[in-house]
């Protein structure tokens, strides 16, 4: 999955780069956080960062809009209906914007990120604005091994 390869090794003023690759998104529907760590710092010291991701919506009737055609074949990718202001904890994105989403899969397999990047968007809130990167995806990918995406360890295995 292209989303969650490592990128190469890269010295920076005497600091190897490191980047885990980002976690999968805390939510299967509505916003939720993604984690990675890294040390692409000024000190080289490992720091976690933080993103947005919106895989789909929780709304019912959007959801449907995202099954493929008779409910056996993905619909990988789909673009939302219409711009609209993302909303979290009380706070809403200064722009509309129009997310792609990853489509339903059934017979057991899931829609996740195949491909995306990060883009940063300003909130408006109450006491001020705030920047957040938010996971914009270019492509998902329909998979048979479907893991828990709340659960951070999901991809270790026993040796």
């Amino acid at each position: 999955m292209k989303a969650y390869r490592n990128p190469p090794l890269a010295w920076k003023k005497n600091c190897l780069v490191q980047t885990t690759p980002w976690s999968p998104c805390s939510k299967t529907c509505g916003l939720g956080i993604s984690v990675r760590v890294n040390n692409d710092n000024s000190k080289c010291e490992m720091r976690k960062d933080q993103r947005l991701c919106l895989l789909r919506p929780c709304d019912p009737t959007q959801l449907r809009r995202l099954m493929g055609p008779g409910g056996r074949v993905c619909r990988a990718e789909v673009a939302a209906p219409r711009a609209e202001r993302l909303v979290l904890s009380g706070c809403s994105s200064t722009l509309k914007v129009r997310p792609t989403y990853c489509g339903v899969c059934t017979a057991g397999r899931c829609c996740v990120p195949d491909s995306s990047h990060s883009r940063t968007l300003e909130f408006s809130c109450r006491g001020g604005t705030r920047r957040w990167d938010i996971q914009w995806i270019t492509s998902c990918v329909c998979q048979t091994s479907c893991q828990d995406p709340g659960d951070m360890f999901s991809q270790l295995h026993f040796l």
